[in-house]
């Protein structure tokens, strides 16, 4: 084994740190909508829908690059893409599903206070 070859380093292609930014940017996102606050914000659960949505993509995209690196290096940092973009997913779909039906209920009780206009 050759000096130079020791000290070389296999680098990633441009597409998996593409991809490991999504998933990263995801799940700082999903964090950013899922913090605890004050009360029931019903706004969050559209953008929390569009970034499960993302993420459930973006795990389709780690396991089809999977297919294509073989180095061992570049799978384990799919893996871990993988990994980010499935918590990311779980806790938005959580979340969603916990606060779905008090967020409707909220809705339907607005509905019904709220005076209809006749013509």
């Amino acid at each position: 084994m050759s000096k130079s070859n020791s000290l070389v380093r296999p680098k990633f292609p441009f597409r998996l740190l593409i991809t490991g930014l999504l998933c990263a940017g995801v799940l700082v996102a999903s964090a950013w909508f899922t913090r605890p606050g004050p009360g029931i914000e019903c706004d969050r659960l559209a953008p929390l829908t569009v970034l499960a949505t993302i993420a459930a993509f973006l795990m389709a995209i780690c396991f089809r690059q999977m297919a294509r690196y073989e180095e061992r290096s570049q799978r384990w940092f799919l893996a871990a893409c993988l990994l980010l973009a499935a918590i990311s997913l779980f806790t938005d779909f959580r979340y969603v599903r916990r606060y779905r039906g008090i967020c409707d209920s909220v809705q339907q009780m607005q509905g019904q206070s709220s005076p209809t206009q006749q013509p």
